[in-house]
Parts: C-alpha cells; sequence; structure tokens
C-alpha cells in the first residue's frame, strides 16, 4: 500500500492529493510541532485525538534548562516541566519532547513520541513483539498494573490492566467503570481489579449496566482484602463481573 502520489508533470490539483495525505497521518501529528506557534521560549504543538481524547491545539512556555515534555495517559493532558519525575514514571505519563533552551531561545529538541513509552509507542515500552517480560510490549503475557490509593474512575488505558487497590488504601473508595458514551471500550475488553488494603473497596459503574456473574444482579459491588475481580465487557453498554472476594 502506498499513498496517493503527484504524478509529472504534477497535475493541476496537486495541492487536493497532498492535502489528502495529510489527513490520512494526521493522528500522527498530535502533539506534533506546530512550528507556526513557536517562538522564543513559546513552543507550539498540534492537537486532535489521542487515548479517547479531544486534543486541541495549544503552546507550552518553556525554561532555560532541559524541558521534559509529557501527556497525562488518564486525561491527555500536556505539561511540561524541567524535572524528569513525570518523564520517568511512564505508567502514568507518554513522553513526548525533550527539549533544551538557553538564552530565551530553543537550542535542541528530542522527538521521543515514538519511541519507548511515547505518546505512540505505547506505554513503559514499545510496541515491539516481547519476551513476555515488558509489561507492555506486544506479547506480555501478564496483567500490567495501574496502583490507585484513592476513589479512581477508569480511563482508556486501564483496558487489560488490573487496577490495585494498594495496602494502605483509603476507607470507603470506589473504583469506576465509566459509561461507553465517556470512554468506548472495545466490547471483550477486561479490567482486573485487586484489594490489598484492610478496608473493602466499592466497585461502581457509572451509567451502563454491571452484571453479578451467576447471579444477574446488578449495582456496586464489594470487593474484600486480598480479593480479585475481573470485568468484561460484552455490549456496548453491558458489563459482566466475576472475582473471589467479590460480594
Amino acid at each position: 500500500m502506498s499513498l496517493a502520489q503527484i504524478s509529472t508533470p504534477p497535475q493541476a490539483t496537486a495541492e487536493v492529493v497532498v492535502n489528502r495525505n495529510f489527513e490520512t497521518m494526521e493522528h500522527a501529528a498530535v502533539y506534533g510541532q506546530r512550528q507556526s506557534a513557536h517562538s522564543g521560549l513559546t513552543w507550539g504543538y498540534y492537537g486532535g485525538r489521542w487515548g479517547g481524547f479531544s486534543v486541541s491545539d495549544g503552546t507550552l512556555t518553556l525554561s532555560n534548562a532541559t524541558n521534559y515534555v509529557v501527556v497525562q495517559r488518564s486525561d491527555g493532558a500536556i505539561s511540561t516541566s524541567t524535572s524528569s519525575t513525570n518523564w520517568n514514571d511512564t505508567s502514568a505519563y507518554a513522553r513526548v519532547y525533550q527539549i533544551t533552551a538557553s538564552g530565551g531561545a530553543v537550542t535542541a529538541v528530542q522527538d521521543h513520541r515514538a519511541g519507548a513509552s511515547g505518546v505512540h509507542g505505547g506505554a513503559a515500552g514499545s510496541l515491539t513483539q516481547g519476551d513476555g517480560l515488558d509489561v507492555d510490549a506486544a506479547g506480555f503475557r501478564g496483567v500490567p498494573q495501574n496502583s490507585q490509593s484513592g476513589n479512581y474512575t477508569c480511563v482508556a488505558a486501564d483496558a487489560g490492566k488490573h487496577i490495585l487497590h494498594p495496602s494502605g488504601g483509603g476507607s470507603g473508595d470506589t473504583f469506576t467503570i465509566p459509561a461507553n458514551s465517556s470512554v468506548a471500550y472495545e466490547i471483550g475488553t477486561t479490567l482486573t481489579f485487586v484489594n490489598r488494603a484492610t478496608d473493602a473497596v466499592s466497585i461502581a459503574i457509572t451509567s451502563d449496566t454491571m452484571y453479578l456473574a451467576g447471579t444477574g444482579t446488578t449495582g456496586t459491588r464489594t470487593l474484600a482484602e486480598n480479593g480479585v475481580a475481573t470485568a468484561i465487557k460484552v455490549e456496548s453498554t453491558v458489563w459482566i463481573i466475576s472475582g473471589s472476594g467479590l460480594t
């Protein structure tokens, strides 16, 4: 397969061919450089669709230092910092650019969007055929973890992961599966919940329906200490949940 080509000599509507090719590839431009908005320490980026979120064109303000630009996986928000804390937290943030600035101007740019842990490269590892040990590489045979010690609503990136309520997690916490109208998980998506805290954690669903396997009852479930439960999406607005320690 190849994109549409411009003939030789160029046809009268060559710009139509070029623009259509750009439209085909526009997903790759999300969070990419928007040079028309660059000025000094102002860094422009393109919007689009990413991770189920709508992203608007925007700008960031850089510092005269090494700037680490990341996107929060839970909501698609882009940010920059001179600290590498979020940059190294690849389970919660996707990498975009590492930008060096000095004297009020950008002096060097490293593009990490398609690299390991990049916004187009998968979480915590590039999408390559793995050996089953890299939690986010293709071929991983485990269930990647997202640890949440308070109330939490699942996001698109949680598909196939287990949401851990760790030891010391808060009392009365609730993990919520969002409505299909908010996060359109594919049918067949699984979300696993694990509770290591002494206090039970509630598992709720926003406005769709979650059935308890075997009984068909609906509503919020309770997961006891050391309980494990998995919810699978079987219809666009229907989930079935089962597990041990689940009531």
